[in-house]
């Protein structure tokens, strides 16, 4: 857990920046990522569905975040 805070959280479809993994909550089920970005806090739930991939050497972890997450506006 403690090599994923600061990675860079990319979008797999956009290349879009999403953010910065700034926590990881374990909720037994699955774990939660709190991605932080322009002073804003996403939880994403760590599951095969949205986690592409995760290259803790690079420090950039690529998702396909579910619908409705980082859509603040709609």
């Amino acid at each position: 857990i403690a090599d994923l805070i600061g990675c860079k959280v990319i979008d797999a479809d956009t290349n879009e920046t999403l953010g910065v993994i700034t926590d990881v909550s374990e909720t037994g089920a699955n774990d939660v990522w709190h991605i932080e970005k322009d002073g804003n806090e996403y939880l994403v739930p760590a599951i095969p569905p949205v986690i592409i991939d995760v290259n803790v050497d690079d420090e950039i972890a690529v998702i396909r975040p579910l619908k409705g997450i980082f859509d603040d506006e709609n």
